[in-house]
């Protein structure tokens, strides 16, 4: 399961046409701030300040968790009007395999297929097995007896020598 959900937006609001990277591969995240400056840069998620990160590339690492949450980065001697924002929703597995949805729906239609398929192989199967399994009464059905006759009546008399 891959999916991710990117969105930025400028603390001022005004028309700065900035963008995150944001490369997803496997089970690891990397953030690259719009910020383009020899300083050091101060990342921060959800309004806590993440240490040891001071480029402006940040990359997050886990077998199996989902990265979601507020992205801030700002160059250190900026005041955090001067930041950026990010909101990130990604969710990352080991041994996940991306699938396009082209792809999805072509083994749906082929499992359905192979269901009729075996649908009317088991249909006509069995009709065969009834057919043959019918008695074949002497001449035709005229000289058949029904289930019903026999009922009616009493079994043979045992045989006195018995």
């Amino acid at each position: 399961l891959l999916s991710a959900c990117v969105w930025g937006q400028d603390l001022q609001n005004d028309d700065k046409n900035y963008k995150f990277g944001v490369y997803i591969s496997g089970t690891e995240v990397t953030l690259t701030c719009p910020e383009k400056t020899n300083e050091d840069i101060v990342w921060k998620k959800n309004d806590i300040i993440i240490n040891g990160v001071d480029t402006d590339t940040l990359t997050l690492k886990d077998s199996e968790t989902e990265y979601s949450g507020h992205f801030f980065c700002k160059k250190r001697s900026g005041t955090d009007a001067e930041g950026y924002f990010l909101y990130l929703k990604a969710r990352v597995c080991d041994g996940c395999m991306e699938v396009e949805v082209l792809m999805v729906a072509g083994i749906i239609i082929a499992d359905v297929f192979i269901t009729l398929g075996v649908l009317f192989l088991v249909y006509y199967w069995s009709k065969a097995r009834k057919a043959k399994a019918m008695p074949a009464g002497r001449g035709g059905s005229a000289g058949g007896r029904t289930r019903g006759a026999n009922k009616e009546r009493p079994p043979p008399v045992p045989n006195p020598d018995y």
